[in-house]
């Protein structure tokens, strides 16, 4: 199968994309910086340097791929909370266009299935014990530093639950959990 993971160089791409090739898949790895390429070339990934801002070149990238993985985060480096939130904000944001020009770019390629990586752990409402899961609501005022990058993560959460399912199959992970999408069936 042919797969594309948007973010391929990054905190989990780096670690999917050998998964992905050992298990037979051919993989589109897309990074940001093309000083990345090369790593993503020795991973047996067609590296391609594309910003999630150009919608052009995404939609481009994602022409013949089944599935595309979105693992696209600006958190490497983040040793404060400050350089977290403005990472997950840049490729989150409804308004910079990062996650929309990815899903834009997946329904133009007729992609059947589009996986994105989500957040858990600070963003869940602070009632009940310490375990959460997905069907625990998030929080609705959670503290000023942390609103834009809530609502990025509530904006790309609710675009990949609105794909529409005669068209695109979608999921949401969370990097914190043990759980993996499942290539086996795509």
């Amino acid at each position: 199968m042919r797969v594309m993971v948007a973010g391929a160089a990054g905190a989990i791409g780096t670690r999917l994309v050998p998964l992905l090739v050992a298990a037979g898949h051919t993989v589109t790895g897309l990074t940001r910086s093309a000083s990345k390429t090369e790593a993503l070339m020795r991973a047996d990934a067609v590296a391609v340097a594309v910003d999630a801002l150009d919608a052009a070149t995404l939609r481009k990238a994602a022409l013949d791929v089944r599935p595309i993985v979105h693992e696209m985060t600006a958190i490497s480096g983040a040793s404060d909370s400050h350089a977290f939130r403005s990472g997950v904000h840049r490729d989150q944001s409804p308004a910079d266009g990062g996650p929309d020009n990815l899903l834009a770019a997946a329904r133009e390629a007729q992609t059947r299935r589009f996986i994105a990586q989500s957040f858990c752990g600070w963003p869940y409402v602070r009632t009940g014990g310490p375990a959460k899961t997905e069907e625990d609501p998030l929080d609705p005022s959670p503290a000023r530093e942390f609103r834009n990058t809530l609502e990025a993560i509530r904006h790309l959460e609710s675009a990949v639950a609105g794909l529409p399912r005669s068209t695109v199959s979608s999921c949401a992970t969370a990097p914190s959990t043990d759980r993996a999408p499942d290539f086996s069936t795509a």
